[in-house]
């Protein structure tokens, strides 16, 4: 306990530095996914299991840029599960530099992938586009949906569509689409088009009308 009330705390600190490297040395070799960025495909789990071995060898502290390793989405990690024999799992990668010299080879900017593991599914690119081609994949389709309008799109405090709006969903959605995972479309205000995961009355995506503009993608 003294350790602890050294000055400045450096007695501690340098205990703690060796404790943790006692336990890096003693951890089982890794054989996972790699220790820093992959383009090759691994499911989500194994890529979760990687970046966390990661932030445990070498801390927490700027892990995400410093790792340049695929990491779940803070907020979209899980952003469908509920879809029978279909998941959208979303990670991020930050490819940014940090090295600040001319000779630098980073390959820069911000990357999202989407994988549906039960499929092997999976696309890179950025987050809309990637909801959207899941959805193709998944709940092909849905581009037919109609689109709730705006004056109807509203939500309570937890998130989910009013009892109006979902009366009006009940009345104009087709039964076989008020299923679990299934998506809800609205129309959306010029700054206000992300794709919402978990907010349709079935726990899957409320999607903004202007995906509708877009062409349907490629399967990986």
């Amino acid at each position: 306990m003294k350790a602890r009330t050294a000055p400045g705390g450096q007695l501690a600190f340098d205990l703690d530095a060796m404790i943790h490297e006692a336990d890096v040395q003693q951890a089982p070799a890794w054989e996972g996914a790699p220790l820093h960025f992959t383009a090759d495909y691994y499911q989500p789990d194994d890529l979760t299991a990687a970046f966390e071995r990661w932030v445990f060898e070498h801390g927490n502290f700027g892990c995400l840029q410093r790792s340049h390793m695929w990491h779940p989405g803070y907020t979209t990690a899980e952003a469908n599960t509920a879809t029978v024999g279909h998941e959208l799992r979303i990670f991020d990668v930050d490819l940014r530099c940090t090295h600040y010299r001319e000779d630098c080879s980073c390959v820069g900017g911000l990357l999202t992938r989407g994988i549906c593991a039960p499929c092997r599914w999976h696309l890179d690119g950025d987050e809309a586009t990637i909801v959207e081609a899941w959805h193709d994949h998944a709940w092909p389709g849905w581009r037919t949906l109609p689109v709730i309008p705006a004056s109807i799109a509203k939500t309570d405090d937890q998130n989910r569509p009013t009892k109006k709006c979902r009366a009006w969903i009940d009345e104009h959605y087709p039964a076989e689409w008020q299923l679990p995972g299934a998506p809800v479309i609205t129309e959306r205000q010029p700054y206000g088009t992300r794709h919402v995961p978990g907010r349709s009355p079935w726990q899957g995506f409320d999607l903004s009308h202007t995906a509708l503009t877009t062409e349907p993608q490629e399967e990986s």
